[in-house]
């Protein structure tokens, strides 16, 4: 009996650790975001913005990174040791929503640069 509870919660531990945590910015993917919003912009104000969405980008996964270390270790040493730490999980939040449409305005920046020509 002890054999299948202690399963049990072991079992339920993981599959909050894998389903609840907060996820790799490396493998958060990217919004779509139209390169058509960036139509009246010259090369020299698509440089400016690809400049000031990369620098976002850099920030937000520096703030998802610290938020996917965090869950990460909660879970472990919630699966392993003190289960209620496995209640204080954040997983994906605002943070992941905004790093997702940096990506995707970006990446829209990108498509305007290549279709003018830009530098």
């Amino acid at each position: 009996m002890k054999t299948i509870r202690a399963n049990l919660i072991i079992g339920l531990s993981i599959s909050v650790l894998i389903t609840s945590c907060a996820s790799n910015p490396a493998a958060l993917g990217d919004s779509f975001v139209s390169p058509s919003i960036y139509n009246s912009y010259d090369c020299e104000q698509i440089s400016t913005e690809m400049m000031r969405y990369t620098a976002e980008v850099s920030k937000l996964e520096g703030l998802q990174m610290k938020l996917y270390s965090s869950d990460q270790m909660k879970g472990w040493v919630g699966t392993l040791l003190l289960w209620p730490l496995l209640l204080f999980i954040k997983g994906d939040g605002a943070i992941a929503s905004q790093l997702k449409t940096a990506k995707g305005t970006l990446k829209a920046l990108q498509q305007k640069n290549t279709e003018l020509k830009c530098k």
